[in-house]
Parts: C-alpha cells; structure tokens; sequence
C-alpha cells in the first residue's frame, strides 16, 4: 500500500475507530486523517515537496506519528532523531540527512537556530490540505535512519518504500496481527523497529496503537491495561525487569495475546520465567528490523537554503 494514503483508507472503512493515542492525545481514524492533512498544510507551507527529506526530532508521541504520514503525503521522506542526542551529534545527522526542514518541539528549535523548523505545537494549526496524497514510485526514500555501530560512527541506513512495506507485512504474517490488535509502542520511534513494528504494521493491519514512551517497569502493566493492548514490543531487558518484579504484584491483562521480543533472543530461561508468571507469550522478531545500511541519492536542498542544523542560515 502506498502509506500516505493509509489514513484516508482507515478514516473510509471505519472512520470512529481507534487509530493513534498517546497520554494526552485520543485520535480516531477521521481525527487521525484530519491531523495528518492540517501537518500537511505546515510542512508545505514550510516547504517540503515531493523528494525532499524532513527531519524530526519529537519525544515519542502522537505528534510523531502524524509528522510521519505528513511527510509522505508530500512524497518526501523522513530522518528521525532522538532528542536525547548532543547538540553537536544532531547537527551532523541533520547534515548527513540533508533534511530541509526541523519539526522539533521549541526547546529543540531553540539551540537550532538556523534554516526552517516546525514547532510542533503549531504543526497541527493550520486548514486541513485538500490536494491528493503524492504517489511516489516503491524505490523512493521513506525513511532515513541511523544505525549505531559499536564502536564507529552512527550510518545513515535507507529504506524505500517497498522495504517498509514488505518489513511490515512480513510482520503482520509472523505476529498475525488483524484489525482487532491494538500495540502499546515503548521503543523509541527513532529506531526503525519503534516505528515498523510498534506503529505501521498495526495499523496497516487495520488496528490501533498507543504511544506509552518511557518504558517504566512499574506503571508498565497499567499503560497495557489502559489501552486495552493485545500486543507490545520489547527488548530483552524490558522482560527481565518486567520478571523481577515483586511477587504480589498479578496485572489483570487478559486483552494481550502476544509480546515481541526484538534486537535479541530472549533466551530460554527469561522467556520461561515470563511466560510461566504473566501467561503471554514471547514471539521474537525474526531479526526483522536487523537490515544492512545502503547509501541512496538523496535530493539536496534548493539553492538558496541549508539544513536546519547550519548556523549560517537566518531564521525563518
């Protein structure tokens, strides 16, 4: 499926069901759409195009994931970083990625600057787009990601649109995953993983997904209550803390039917210890996110601007 059109599939099919939420935030499949187009209208005003790539640097929300279709809906593609990062080592992705524009939340646009940043607490203020979603060809860029190597310096991995596509539905064969899935999302979405796994292939499934952000081992089991989760992903040691809880603490959880185990095996005793004391079963990924980074031409930015990170640059 092209994916700047998922949203406007799902508002159709079932417009009130759930589609996005996060602490704060509650999108149904039309609130969802309604927020992607109103992004739409920002980014373009800011003057992503078709090719272009946009930076984001957002805590892991929503927002994020509205940022994310926004972008494709405009046929560009997407670098995510983590806020975490230092000044210094954002300002070299931003370099590397070529991006165009920053959407970052105001204390991250603060000590950047220079060229065109999106605050994300306007990103969603303007009209809605009206214009079609763009059709961008499978080898297209969709998403810019760094891959950490030990030891060297972070690569900049590719995947195209057909990539993202076949990770995700790859995912949704080994997991099963249907309509009536709803994923709690605790890794980061500046990992390709936090964004195939926890968000796009439940909802190319047709299902929905919660943001939860920081995975805390003892609100963790509340979050999965809250939002009704049938599936969530994680790595190794999220399920030893999550095993090494106190013993009288027994979470009434009976919507989950799976838990994803990725970047790793668990290992047989982990996975028994789990397994024996919540009753859920591990599925490991299959080494699904685990793909080798390969360059690709990435269009540079117009005469006359610079990425975001680039000092020189006046604000916009």
């Amino acid at each position: 499926m092209n994916l700047a059109v998922l949203p406007d599939c799902r508002a159709v099919i079932a417009p009130y069901a759930a589609a996005v939420a996060d602490d704060s935030t509650e999108l149904n499949n039309a609130a969802f759409l309604d927020a992607v187009r109103r992004a739409t209208t920002s980014l373009r005003a800011a003057g992503i195009a078709t090719g272009d790539v946009l930076a984001v640097v957002l805590p892991d929300t929503a927002a994020f994931v509205v940022t994310l279709f926004a972008a494709w809906r405009l046929g560009a593609a997407v670098a995510p970083l983590d806020p975490a990062l230092s000044v210094d080592e954002a300002d070299r992705r931003l370099v590397r990625a070529n991006a165009r524009v920053l959407v970052a939340t105001p204390e991250f646009a603060r000590v950047h600057p220079g060229g065109v940043v999106v605050a994300v607490d306007s990103l969603t203020a303007a009209e809605p787009d009206t214009a079609e979603p763009a059709r961008v060809d499978d080898d297209a860029p969709a998403l810019l990601i760094h891959v950490e190597r030990a030891g060297a310096e972070a690569e900049l991995a590719v995947l195209d649109h057909m990539n993202l596509n076949a990770l995700c539905r790859l995912a949704i064969e080994i997991f099963a995953l249907t309509g009536t899935d709803h994923s709690l999302s605790i890794q980061p979405l500046s990992h390709v993983d936090g964004i195939a796994l926890g968000v796009l292939s439940p909802l190319l499934a047709g299902g929905g997904t919660t943001i939860a952000g920081p995975f805390d081992p003892a609100t963790f089991f509340d979050r999965v209550e809250a939002a009704r989760a049938t599936c969530f992903a994680a790595a190794p040691p999220v399920y030893r803390q999550l095993s090494e809880l106190p013993a009288g603490i027994r979470p009434h959880i009976p919507s989950v039917r799976i838990a994803i185990c990725n970047t790793a095996h668990t290992g047989p005793a982990l996975r028994a210890a789990f397994e024996h004391r919540y009753g859920i079963p591990i599925v490991h990924d299959h080494g699904l996110a685990d793909f080798p980074p390969r360059t690709r031409p990435i269009r540079p930015p117009s005469p006359g601007t610079c990425p975001p990170s680039t000092r020189s640059c006046g604000a916009r």
